[in-house]
């Protein structure tokens, strides 16, 4: 596989034995998006999990007409986890920002990979949760940041004049 170091690396995979190593990555397909290309689409059905393995992508909502940027990443990063999940439409929009290359995996796969294997879906679980964890606590930590930045903005003229050298 091309890029069976980088999967293998995956906190999504940590713990696994070869043979269920094998069993996951043998269900990744590559997909190419040229910079400026919707991968995911805020809204709709998001059935696959990604991992970005080449290029660089941003994740952004769309509020009242306009981009409100969350985040970048580049490789090795995941994304669509919680679509996969529920399959429930996507909240946000992911954009390649740069060609890039990811490998997915559809929703189907991921259950059939689930359901082979007891002690396998366990791991993937677990590692699942702590990545959706460690992006819990890196949101909670943007929203306070936002909150303290808005608080300041509306109680402090001193910090709206030089915000606004930055910001208009």
């Amino acid at each position: 596989m091309k890029y069976r170091e980088e999967l293998a690396g995956l906190p999504l995979l940590d713990g696994l034995t070869e043979e269920e190593f094998a069993l996951v990555a043998g269900r990744f397909s590559e997909e190419q998006f040229p910079a400026g290309t919707p991968i995911v689409e805020q809204g709709y059905g998001g059935f696959k999990l990604y991992v970005l393995m080449e290029g660089r992508i941003r994740v952004y909502r769309t509020l009242n007409g306009s981009k409100v940027l969350i985040t970048t990443m580049e490789k090795p990063e995941t994304f669509g986890e919680l679509s996969i999940i529920d399959g429930a439409p996507t909240s946000a929009t992911v954009e390649a920002e740069s060609d890039a290359v990811a490998l997915t995996l559809h929703r189907d796969d991921f259950y059939e990979i689930l359901e082979s294997s007891a002690v396998l879906e366990a791991k993937i679980w677990k590692n699942l949760l702590r990545t959706l964890c460690s992006r819990l606590r890196s949101t909670t930590n943007q929203v306070q940041d936002y909150f303290a930045i808005n608080k300041a903005l509306c109680e402090n003229e001193s910090f709206r004049s030089f915000y606004k050298l930055f910001y208009s």
